[in-house]
């Protein structure tokens, strides 16, 4: 029930007010997409060049040069140094998806604050704010709707479904339905295509779908595909 929204997330109609917003933000920390740490790009750039294959390599440009062959040594070398230079190119694209995804993500948003109208900083989002959404705005956060008049959203971003999603503010009763396939839920990095609406915030930053799509992105493990294993194998 929307009447149950508010309680649920400790907010009122009216919006937080200043303090507590700044209160939760200490609490809970920015709305914005975190980078987890990896290794340095250095130490990436150096194993293009220091796995077993291109030690063979520089091995076998120094052999040529010993035996009086300067163009071939000169060759395997040059192969060696365009080889790395190009799988760490491929890496290092790779690893800009985060950026990417930030870059869906809005600067501003329209929130009420002690029953204020006001453009906040997306990042100073927190789980209580009252959003308010219009035709063309991007959304920031996760949040329940708690007003929508013909509101359609684009969450494409998330649910790859190409045609804009109704919402509505009532209670769904079914219960088989995924957090993203819920109509009274809209999310991060989805944008309003039609219609107004006003939505209670609930999660944020790297709490949202879209936060948590982020750091899988990140997450994910280096393995050697099969055919790199076999070439790994038969260079050794």
């Amino acid at each position: 029930n929307v009447t149950d929204v508010y309680p649920a997330l400790e907010t009122t109609n009216t919006g937080l007010s200043q303090t507590e917003a700044q209160a939760r933000l200490s609490r809970y920390g920015a709305n914005a997409i975190c980078e987890v740490k990896g290794k340095p790009i250095y130490i990436k750039l150096a194993a293009n060049f220091t796995h077993l294959m291109a030690l063979l390599l520089w091995a076998g440009g120094i052999m040529a040069f010993l035996g009086q062959m300067p163009q071939l040594g000169i060759a395997i070398w040059a192969v060696n140094l365009i080889n790395g230079a190009f799988s760490f190119w491929q890496e290092y694209r790779a690893e800009k998806a985060t950026e990417a995804l930030k870059r869906l993500l809005p600067t501003y948003a329209l929130v009420l604050r002690d029953d204020q109208q006001q453009k906040t900083p997306a990042e100073e989002l927190v789980p209580g704010d009252i959003i308010l959404l219009a035709e063309g705005d991007h959304i920031s956060a996760d949040a329940r709707l708690v007003e929508a008049a013909e509101l359609r959203v684009d969450q494409s971003t998330l649910s790859g479904e190409s045609h804009p999603v109704r919402k509505v503010s009532e209670a769904i009763l079914q219960q088989n339905l995924a957090r993203v396939e819920m109509p009274n839920l809209i999310f991060a990095g989805t944008n309003v295509v039609a219609g107004t609406g006003k939505a209670a915030v609930f999660a944020t930053g790297m709490n949202s779908e879209f936060g948590k799509i982020a750091g899988l992105t990140q997450s994910v493990g280096e393995e050697l595909s099969p055919l790199q294993r076999e070439m790994q194998q038969a260079t050794k």
